[in-house]
């Protein structure tokens, strides 16, 4: 059985989540990003998933109950989450959860999805000796600040929560009045921490120096707010790997993610 907390009930789970690859969940708890947070009973919870809305979910689970946690896993997916993905027209379903043990509950069969992907994600802190020593130089666009919002136009009419209209700040590059590369504040926040999205849309824009320009800009207007960065990337994402050492990233923390998939209705 799962249960669905209310606002004024969040902070029963906020013990459970203290690294920082969990700072999203922790800003669900918060109330700083729209989410929901289910647990299977509020007294003593030994199964909590926080799901920080068109994102991802992170787990926690307590193994000496297996079969319970394996009951709370699979109907929060079957009952909660397969008609909500649904009416979005999502696919996936993401679960970050802290060690290989959980494969004992996120690997069971479960009644309309398949286990798509698992793969291991890193948490980057930024050295910042090695940061203010760059001198990363504009020199073939334009670094514009723009606003961007936390979640995307098309699930603003699905969820009624607090804080789906709330705005985040980003960097742009331009060049010849396109944009090639952003890299956005992406609204998870906690204490003076938050996560960095990255992007380089086109693959002929890619290998130039846009996405670490940008990003760049980003950390040091951020910096400027006594704001601290943190970066976070698949294992064999190469490309995200290399920007984040150039710009003084070191590797902090290593965990599984499980990415469910709706199975094809026949």
């Amino acid at each position: 059985m799962y249960i669905e907390l209310d606002k004024d009930e969040y902070q029963i789970v906020r013990k459970y989540f203290n690294f920082n690859f969990q700072i999203p969940a922790i800003a669900v708890i918060n109330k700083d990003f729209p989410g929901k947070i289910y647990v299977d009973n509020k007294e003593n919870p030994k199964g909590i998933i926080v799901w920080a809305i068109s994102r991802w979910a992170y787990a926690y689970f307590e193994l000496e109950n297996l079969k319970r946690n394996r009951k709370f896993f699979k109907e929060l997916m079957i009952k909660e989450i397969a008609p909500i993905i649904d009416s979005l027209k999502e696919q996936y379903f993401e679960v970050y959860s802290l060690n290989d043990d959980y494969d004992k509950i996120l690997e069971e069969e479960i009644e309309g999805f398949c286990l798509y992907n698992k793969h291991y994600e890193n948490t980057f802190i930024l050295n910042e000796e090695k940061f203010n020593r760059l001198d990363l130089k504009n020199i073939d666009g334009d670094v514009l600040e723009k606003s961007f919002p936390i979640i995307p136009e098309e699930y603003k009419n699905h969820f009624k929560i607090t804080g789906m209209n709330k705005e985040t700040e980003g960097m742009i590059f331009i060049v010849e009045e396109k944009t090639v590369s952003q890299c956005v504040n992406n609204g998870f926040e906690y204490d003076n921490k938050y996560f960095i999205d990255l992007d380089t849309f086109n693959e002929k824009e890619r290998n130039k120096g846009y996405a670490s320009i940008v990003a760049y800009e980003l950390i040091k207007k951020q910096k400027n707010k006594g704001m601290k960065p943190l970066w976070e990337t698949r294992e064999d994402n190469i490309p995200s790997l290399r920007v984040a050492e150039k710009l003084g990233f070191e590797k902090s923390e290593r965990y599984p993610v499980y990415i469910w998939k709706k199975a094809i209705k026949k």
